[in-house]
């Protein structure tokens, strides 16, 4: 099984920091994000997120999918809640499907709000999200 993983340059504790790991054969990100980012975290972290996507082409016509941990995310400033919003609304970045693990049902909230879809999930544990996230497409 082909995985890359890179962590943020940020230590543990700091105000921003950001893991993602990628798994080629079932065309999946995982993503962790915790801490508050400013306009530049997010645009770093944007570009990791681009490269592991990049590294996992060939993707299928159906795309690929992504599990956020954000269970240690704090609310964003607007223009890092904007910053996230174009990211998400990328094309060429947008996942076929986006489950997210979040504790705070503010987060919650803003993280519906900023990414302009209906079609995000948000569970307790990255296992149901995940197990969300790669179950087969039902027609």
């Amino acid at each position: 099984m082909s995985r890359r993983h890179d962590v943020s340059p940020e230590t543990i504790g700091a105000a921003a920091a950001w893991e993602v790991a990628s798994c080629t054969e079932r065309k999946c990100l995982s993503l962790r994000i915790r801490g508050f980012f400013s306009e530049t975290d997010v645009h770093a972290f944007a570009r990791t997120v681009g490269n592991h996507i990049r590294a996992m082409r060939p993707l299928p016509p159906t795309g690929h999918v992504s599990v956020c941990d954000a269970s240690g995310i704090v609310i964003q400033s607007q223009a890092a809640v904007a910053a996230f919003s174009a990211m998400l609304r990328n094309p060429t970045a947008r996942s076929r499907r986006l489950a997210f693990v979040s504790d705070s049902a503010l987060a919650r909230i803003q993280i519906r709000r900023l990414s302009g879809r209906e079609d995000i999930a948000f569970f307790d544990t990255v296992e149901q999200a995940e197990a969300w996230a790669t179950a087969p497409d039902t027609p």
